[in-house]
Order: structure tokens, then C-alpha cells, then sequence
């Protein structure tokens, strides 16, 4: 600035003037600081940081117009106060409705806190800011909130990950406003698109056909075929005690943090199913009735998109198959057709998109 706030004011002043009891000399006084940040850097890094452990005493004792007023001021003001930045943040989301949407300050580490600490609103806006990255949007995505969901999504600047993307397909299923938006991303990926159309009614069918290129009909006469001639659920383990302690064992090591894939292999090859398949089942997401209904329709790539999902390095496909065919297991060979299906489960999914397709497969989505 060219002439320097300590010029006409002494910080001893500012800070007793900051003290007033006089409501509107308080709202007056922090506005004018406001304007003054909002011209150009304070002279100083002093004065700068004066300035704003002042403005953050005066802002809780301002009227909330005021301090509207000030979060519009501030907003794009690349060196405001990073305190009173996320201090305007974390008011009502009226408030901190510019300083989200805007404010240069706000680093994506503050967005995620701003996304796990505060309300749905805050996630609202936050989800509405241009240009937010994958680490913002995961933690958005999180907390599954159908809303923000579709706020995000109809965020065209907005960068979403494989998996935050098969969550939101997943959650479009009974949210149909999230559906259409999803229908509009230009970077939905691909993998995703099969359960998209099934959740689809005939005219966005149509539409998702156009846009992204694909056999309609091709993809109706799949989901048609799923309705018709949905699996039979597999009979249950005769021995209904193995399969309650199959159950109870896989959830004491999931929820002490234990299961792994190492424990699911060894299950296999000592040849007990039942907790192999919960095993599996829990490590990939879904229940142990989806994995055994899309095993049931597919054995071979139900077993890869399971492993997918588990993230099971591919290297161990092999060893999987082979144990699954020791112990017994009616599954298809490794080479043809449905090898290269499996193949594919791992190539062209994401662990998340995996667990989408194996639920739908399973005819349970």
C-alpha cells in the first residue's frame, strides 16, 4: 500500500478500538481493515500479522452482516489471514458461502476438514467450488450423502477418482437427479456405464447410448437377460453351524483389523468353502450372498472382479484358481474366452468399479 497503516494508526490504538463496546464501531472498524486488506498486502509482515489477530478479536463481537459483508471482501484475496479465512469457514453456511466458493486461502487440506468437521450445507458449498481436486472430492464422496453428490457431479471442474465416481453410480441407483448428472460427465469412466444403464430408465437409456457410444441394444438385452434369468441363490451350507462360524470368525478378524488375503488362500486350500467365501466376500465389499449368486452366473470372472475388489495383487489370480479347483470348485480354465474376461476384471476396473460389477452380476444391485 502506499501509505502505511501504521502511519495512521498505532496498533495499540487498533487493538483498544477492537475492545469498543459501541457495536457499530466495532462492525465499522473491521470493515475498513477488511477494505484495506483487500487493496493490496499490508506493508509489512508485522503489521500483517497485527492486523490479523485484531480482525480475528473483532469478528465474533460483529454483527453477522457485518461479517458477511467482510467474507465478500475477502474472498479472492490471495493474502488474507489464513485464521480468519477458515475462521469465516466454519460460520453459518451463508457466511462462509464466499470464502468457500473462492477464496485462494483455503488449501485442499482445509477443505477436508472443513468436509469432515462441518455440516452437510458446508459440504454443499464445498462440493459447488470450481476446480476442487480428487483428495477434496474423496472425502466429499465419503460421507455419501446424495445431495452433495449431485452437487458434485454437476461440478464439470471437478476431479473425481475411479472409486469416488462407482460410488456415485451405485448411490444413483434410487437417486434419479444424481443419475441424469452422471450421464452428462464427459470423463465418466467407461467400466461404469453397464451399471449406469441398468439403473437407467428408457429414455436416458437412449441418451447414454448416444452420448457415450455405446450398443444400447446390446446392454438391454444384457439386463434383460438378468431380470429373466436371475440365479438361483446356491444352497446353503448344510452344515448351518460351519457357515454362522465361518461368519463370526471373519467379522472378529475384519473388525481387529487381521483379515487378509493371505488368511482367504489359506481357508481355500484347507478346503473350507464357507470361510473362504466370507473371507473373500468381506474383503471385497459385498455380502457373501452377492459373491456366491455372481458366482453362481460366472464363476470365473465373478472370482477375478471379487479379487479386484479385495485388492488382490493380479500375480495371485493364478494360485487363487488353482486352489479353487483343488478344493474342488467348478470354475472355468485360465485361457480362451472367459480367461480373457478375467483378465479384463483386473485391467479395466477399479477396485470400486469391481464391487459394482460383481453386485451387479449378482442381480442383488
Amino acid at each position: 500500500m502506499g501509505m502505511g497503516l501504521t502511519t495512521q494508526f498505532k496498533m495499540s490504538d487498533l487493538a483498544r478500538l477492537a475492545q469498543s463496546s459501541d457495536h457499530a464501531h466495532r462492525d465499522e472498524l473491521l470493515l475498513s481493515l477488511g477494505s484495506l486488506c483487500a487493496i493490496g498486502p499490508l506493508e509489512d509482515k508485522a503489521t500483517e500479522e497485527a492486523v490479523s489477530q485484531i480482525m480475528l478479536i473483532l469478528y465474533p463481537k460483529v454483527h453477522p452482516k457485518a461479517q458477511l459483508s467482510l467474507s465478500g471482501k475477502i474472498s479472492t484475496v490471495a493474502w488474507a489471514s489464513h485464521p480468519l479465512v477458515m475462521k469465516i469457514a466454519q460460520d453459518t453456511p451463508k457466511i462462509a458461502e464466499p470464502v468457500i466458493s473462492s477464496s485462494p486461502v483455503l488449501r485442499d487440506d482445509d477443505l477436508i476438514e472443513l468436509s469432515k468437521s462441518m455440516g452437510v450445507e458446508h459440504r454443499m458449498l464445498i462440493a459447488h467450488r470450481p476446480n476442487i481436486g480428487t483428495t477434496v472430492t474423496d472425502s466429499l464422496v465419503r460421507q455419501d450423502e446424495p445431495n452433495v453428490l449431485t452437487a458434485l457431479i454437476d461440478n464439470k471442474s471437478a476431479t473425481l477418482s475411479m472409486e469416488s465416481f462407482a460410488t456415485c453410480v451405485r448411490v444413483s441407483r434410487r437417486v434419479e437427479p444424481l443419475r441424469s448428472k452422471l450421464t452428462l460427465r464427459k470423463d465418466m469412466p467407461r467400466s461404469l456405464i453397464p451399471s449406469l444403464f441398468a439403473y437407467s430408465d428408457e429414455p436416458m437409456r437412449k441418451m447414454i447410448s448416444a452420448r457415450f457410444g455405446i450398443d444400447g441394444n446390446h446392454l438391454s438385452a444384457v439386463v434383460k437377460e438378468a431380470i429373466m434369468n436371475k440365479g438361483k441363490r446356491p444352497p446353503p451350507d448344510p452344515d448351518q453351524k460351519l457357515e454362522n462360524a465361518a461368519h463370526g470368525l471373519v467379522d472378529r478378524l475384519a473388525k481387529a483389523d487381521r483379515l487378509n488375503a493371505t488368511f482367504m488362500v489359506k481357508s481355500l486350500n484347507d478346503k473350507k468353502i464357507a470361510l473362504f467365501e466370507h473371507s473373500l466376500a468381506r474383503l471385497a465389499g459385498v455380502s457373501v450372498d452377492q459373491l456366491r449368486l455372481a458366482m453362481s452366473r460366472d464363476p470365473l470372472y465373478a472370482l477375478a472382479l471379487s479379487c479386484r475388489a479385495a485388492r488382490i495383487d493380479r500375480s495371485t489370480f493364478p494360485t487363487i484358481h488353482s486352489a479353487m479347483s483343488a478344493a474342488g470348485q467348478d470354475i472355468p480354465p485360465l485361457s480362451g474366452e472367459d480367461g480373457h474376461k478375467a483378465a479384463n476384471a483386473f485391467g479395466n476396473h477399479s477396485p470400486a468399479a469391481a464391487a459394482v460389477a460383481l453386485r451387479l452380476l449378482s442381480r442383488e444391485t
